[in-house]
């Protein structure tokens, strides 16, 4: 059983707890080692213990990696629109039943652009949630809108910034202005200590190309001035929307035995890369969580993991994760480009060729001019 992590993080000392970590109940560290236990042993929780909900598909960027972008860029992605409190509430409600430990309030979209993201992270707290979580693109990260979510209970937050230089951050994530985005993490993560908000994690990830063992050293260098963690992920060769790679026999998937994701409208899917809902396992509006969880789809998808038939399913036989070399693994500042040089290898990562990005008109045009390669 592989971990489905796609990322590895740096802390300064991989060896010691963070101080987030030391405010987080014995009932959190149970969740946890659910979440890597039960996977490898073919354990089936008797709910998830993670919902995604998306709680919008809405974004404000473009960022050049996204498959939002491509998607749109194609006419393919679907409508654009808010999950509605009532439906957020019975979906939280459901969770409850079975004493949910993990929700996070994202997908593909910007959770910030959601106004009602206080109010979703209080009803989840209130009905007992472990851990609320989201990914932030950090452009619409007021003060206003850092002190209200953790007032309302946030336990994690995720940045993504993709690289420290200023330049070549905005030729990426199209649409958000660097300074910017560093002034509102760095504020945010001070509104954190000096509130005493002690439990709240924070992390700044990246994704990087084969040119950037030299660049996420500075990156970290930087961030982990400001935050707990610095994430990281390789960018994949991928084509035909698919991984040129063969079978991978000894591979397992997490997630069916994890997680189910929600969207926006309540169509189901099963993971984090089936961003074009291509393995739908039922629709939350019409059928309850528990229902879909046990249900023919969730099944069979489990059955082939298990059976090491991962190919028989039509989302896995495109999926790069079978074969990353990235685990979730935590290491050190000391052995990051070493590191990171040897995933780069396994996994064929190359640099973004501008020549080949699949922007909409839209995003063309937000794109700054003289955009440098990624």
């Amino acid at each position: 059983m592989k971990p489905n992590a796609t990322y590895g993080e740096i802390r300064k000392n991989p060896g010691t707890l963070l101080e987030w970590e030391k405010h987080r109940s014995p009932d959190y560290w149970e969740y946890r080692r659910k979440w890597v236990e039960y996977p490898k042993q073919g354990i089936v929780p008797e709910f998830p213990l993670c919902l995604d909900i998306e709680t919008t598909n809405v974004c404000n960027l473009d960022c050049i990696m996204c498959p939002r972008t491509v998607y749109i860029a194609r006419g393919t992605y679907g409508p654009i629109g808010l999950m509605d409190f009532d439906f957020y509430r019975s979906l939280i409600d459901q969770g409850a039943e079975y004493r949910l430990p993990s929700v996070k309030l994202q997908y593909l979209g910007e959770p910030l652009a959601h106004p009602d993201l206080p109010r979703q992270i209080r009803y989840a707290k209130d009905a007992g949630v472990l851990d609320v979580m989201f990914n932030t693109n950090a452009t619409l990260l007021t003060g206003e809108k850092a002190h209200a979510i953790l007032e309302a209970g946030l336990d994690s937050i995720f940045f993504s910034v993709d690289s420290i230089y200023p330049e070549k951050f905005n030729s990426i994530r199209i649409g958000a202005k660097y300074e910017e985005v560093v002034a509102n993490i760095i504020r945010f993560c001070e509104i954190v200590r000096r509130g005493g908000y002690h439990h709240v994690q924070t992390r700044v990830s990246m994704t990087v190309m084969d040119n950037d063992p030299e660049e996420l050293v500075k990156f970290q260098e930087f961030w982990l001035r400001h935050v707990d963690a610095v994430g990281f992920g390789m960018y994949h060769d991928v084509l035909a929307d698919g991984i040129d790679t063969p079978y991978n026999p000894h591979f397992t998937c997490a997630q069916p035995f994890q997680r189910m994701f929600v969207m926006w409208d309540g169509v189901c899917t099963p993971c984090c890369e089936d961003d074009h809902r291509g393995y739908p396992t039922g629709s939350a509006r019409t059928t309850r969580l528990k229902e879909i969880w046990d249900g023919p789809a969730y099944r069979r998808l489990r059955q082939a993991q298990l059976d090491g038939r991962y190919k028989d399913i039509g989302i896995c036989q495109k999926c790069y994760v079978p074969f990353t070399a990235l685990d979730g693994r935590v290491i050190s500042v000391d052995s990051v480009v070493s590191e990171l040089k040897e995933a780069a290898r396994i996994q064929r990562t190359r640099t973004h060729d501008q020549a080949d990005l699949e922007l909409s008109d839209k995003a063309r045009r937000r794109k700054p001019p003289g955009a440098v390669s990624a």
